[in-house]
């Protein structure tokens, strides 16, 4: 978990350097929502939240190892991804 928020906080540090470096606010706010939208629907993904009920009930092929892979890469884009949309809105509203 500390290597999740180590590297969010180097995205959100990036964003933030670049949008003060080109005096453009907007800039960190699309940096910050593209990387979060981005992460967010690769959580979605890796989570199989689109799956149709009769797949997911013939998909029991998947090993546990799987799973627990699957489970750490979505919880790591989503600490990703909902922070930089965090951080979008805060700056979005001042």
């Amino acid at each position: 978990m500390k290597k999740t928020i180590i590297l969010t906080f180097i995205v959100m540090c990036f964003s933030v350097v670049l949008g003060k470096l080109f005096n453009n606010w907007m800039l960190t706010i699309k940096i910050c929502g593209s990387i979060g939208l981005v992460c967010l629907g690769i959580a979605l993904i890796s989570n199989d939240t689109f799956a149709r009920r009769d797949r997911l009930k013939s998909n029991n092929s998947i090993s546990n190892e799987d799973k627990i892979i699957r489970r750490k890469i979505s919880n790591f884009v989503m600490v990703l991804g909902s922070t930089n949309i965090i951080l979008a809105v805060v700056m979005f509203l001042s």
